[in-house]
């Protein structure tokens, strides 16, 4: 299987850009704070695109973070923790991307002592699951305390991927490429280790979190499975989408 590039996107301006050099694409609204639920009607666009560019292979991945009352705009734990109006409006967005036409959905629900929570995360992927659609965890791992935990609860949930930067926090810069590396093997190993023991499939872990064309082998690592804005400056640039690619594909 070819490497997979994972680019999140906030319009339909953006997805077009990036079909020539993504995989897939994280359908967001206002990527400035980090992202959120996006509209149906961007997803309907974005999955009309990539079928118009000829994209079988392709796959909508649809953020799911809804924009309830009070809704905490950093990223922070309190922005994520599994409240009965989340996980209710998080379900009916669900069922929303389906509907849409997205192929995955992308969820990351907390609880207040820093951990997954299961019974969240499970009613919601089952949701999605009998949905059609495949279900990844969102970079909120890294504000998740007990790293080892989280990755066996990932491979229980039966997660297919999770992003993270390998940091604890948001802020990736915090933490040198080569111990974020170290902790992502990490990661790996032990979700790896916990699915075998127990007859399941692994996580796959894509790093994520300041990942460039100019930095891309080494998170390769990791996986071959990459998660990048490809934006220069604040703003989505081809070229370095497709020098990204590039180095995915061993040119």
């Amino acid at each position: 299987m070819r490497p997979a590039l994972e680019v999140p996107i906030e319009n339909i301006e953006g997805a077009i850009a990036s079909l020539p050099f993504a995989d897939r694409l994280e359908v967001c609204d206002d990527l400035s704070t980090e992202g959120w639920t996006p509209a149906p009607d961007l997803v309907r666009e974005v999955r009309g695109a990539m079928n118009a560019a000829g994209r079988p292979g392709a796959r909508v991945v649809a953020m799911i973070r809804p924009r309830v009352p009070g809704a905490v705009v950093a990223p922070v734990l309190a922005a994520f923790l599994a409240s009965p109006a989340v996980v209710d409006a998080c379900h009916r967005e669900i069922e929303a991307m389906a509907h849409a036409g997205a192929h995955d959905v992308a969820i990351g629900l907390l609880r207040p002592d820093a951990s997954i929570d299961l019974e969240a995360m499970e009613r919601l992927a089952g949701a999605a699951r009998a949905a059609g659609l495949g279900v990844a965890f969102l970079r909120t791992v890294d504000l998740v305390r007990d790293r080892d935990r989280a990755m066996r609860d990932l491979v229980d949930l039966g997660m297919e991927r999770v992003v993270t930067a390998g940091v604890f926090g948001w802020d990736a810069s915090v933490a040198t490429i080569g111990s974020r590396v170290d902790r992502m093997q990490r990661d790996a190993l032990v979700a790896e280790a916990h699915a075998a023991a127990r007859g399941l499939r692994s996580v796959t872990i894509v790093p994520g979190g300041g990942v460039r064309s100019s930095n891309a082998s080494e998170f390769m690592r990791v996986s071959v499975d990459l998660h990048s804005s490809c934006r220069v400056r604040g703003v989505l640039d081809a070229d370095e989408g497709n020098a990204l690619r590039a180095v995915l594909d061993g040119q």
